[in-house]
């Protein structure tokens, strides 16, 4: 439980992070923010953190996809974690995209906090690890689902805007498969 509670903590501060000035998502805005001022753009801080942010989330997917196919002992895990690092890839491909077409620049490494979200899960193994990165997704869906709800309706800017609404139903679907492999492991634990 306790496990649960600290990974569901640090999964929390993962899309809505305060971040440190030397923090690449920070850096990333920051970087944005001065683009837009240059090009007489205001009003674009919400927008550039929200990019920042869901470039390190997606790479955070990526990632921990990865370290799931060597390290997990599900099957169910591996084959989620190898769909949801996919469609991330492509999440990634798509705000790259955007980020070529409007002032905005992403990060190329994790942030701060999803850093250490990946370096607690990947600490792990057997079916620790299985239980720890279930968890994680499950956490980590839910804040990229209110985000990204917040993005389409509240975002300024209408790239910014359409990304995030064409994202939400892939992110519902993770957000769902990710709950109901939870409820099948606390079942069969």
């Amino acid at each position: 439980m306790k496990i649960h509670i600290l990974i569901g903590l640090m999964a929390a501060g993962g899309l809505l992070t305060s971040c440190k000035p030397d923090d690449s998502i920070a850096q990333a805005k920051e970087q944005s923010i001065q683009q837009f001022e240059e090009a007489g753009i205001s009003n674009m801080e919400n927008d550039a953190l929200f990019a920042a942010e869901a470039a390190s989330a997606n790479l955070l997917q990526i990632e921990l996809g990865r370290a799931a196919m060597e390290k997990a002992v599900s099957p169910e895990v591996k084959q989620l974690a190898e769909q949801l690092a996919n469609d991330h890839r492509q999440m990634q491909d798509d705000l790259e995209t955007l980020a070529s077409q409007t002032h905005l620049v992403l990060p190329d490494a994790l942030g701060d906090a999803h850093r250490e979200i990946y370096e607690e899960i990947t600490t792990k193994s057997g079916i620790g690890f299985d239980l720890a990165y279930i968890s994680t997704m499950e956490e980590q869906h839910e804040d990229m689902v209110r985000r990204y709800e917040d993005m389409a309706e509240n975002g300024v800017s209408m790239e910014v805007k359409q990304y995030a609404s064409k994202q939400l139903p892939l992110l519902r679907q993770h957000l769902e498969k990710a709950s109901a492999l939870e409820d099948l492991v606390n079942e069969a634990s």
